[in-house]
């Protein structure tokens, strides 16, 4: 009887391990850049990386990939485009969607693709001050967005991430400029007066 329980409690130890396991490999996405300082007028990269690629399917491949990129707020970024992974075929135009690839042969789960994979690069130009949520969600019902796997359904892209975009400051000879400039002016007007 005390082995029975002792294989029980091993079985059920087991199990609970086989699960946590298995929840612990999902497919993620993250939206990372170089730096983190951007200002009025810089153009600036977003790497967006798939993590777990493979974690529902090792044997699976990968096909095609497709997504658009919105902002919280309109006006303060612009897309200026975008930087495929050079293993897919750039479709982005040929779709119409700010980033898209495809790959025949498909990508296979391997060293380089299991943890975290690179699918594209976005570039943007910060355009006003502020700060701002960049957001990439897939319209599944769109045969072109999101993630496209031989052997699976269309899976979602969903990633974001917020930026302070900070105003260029003005140069310490361009603010002794001005001052001067005022100063000048306060004494041309006394001397009228």
């Amino acid at each position: 009887m005390q082995n029975l329980l002792r294989i029980l409690a091993l079985c059920g130890a087991s199990l609970m391990l086989t699960t946590v396991h298995c929840q612990a490999a999902t497919l993620s996405f993250s939206l990372e850049t170089a730096g983190n300082s951007i200002r009025v007028g810089d153009v600036f990269a977003i790497d967006l990386v798939a993590h777990d690629l493979f974690a529902a399917d090792s044997s699976d491949e990968l096909l095609a990939f497709g997504l658009n990129s919105a902002s919280s707020i309109s006006g303060l970024v612009e897309f200026q485009g975008s930087t495929i992974n050079p293993l897919f075929s750039d479709d982005s135009l040929l779709v119409n969607l700010h980033a898209a690839g495809s790959a025949f042969p498909g990508i296979i789960s391997d060293a380089s693709t299991a943890l975290a994979f690179n699918l594209a690069t976005l570039h943007f130009k910060a355009l006003v001050a502020g700060q701002v949520t960049l957001a990439i969600a897939s319209d599944l019902s769109d045969f072109n967005q999101g993630l496209i796997f031989l052997n699976q359904g269309p899976m979602g892209i969903n990633a974001s991430r917020s930026f302070d975009i900070t105003a260029v400051p003005l140069p310490g000879a361009l603010v002794m400029f001005i001052s001067g400039v005022v100063v000048s002016l306060g004494g041309f007007r006394r001397k009228r007066g």
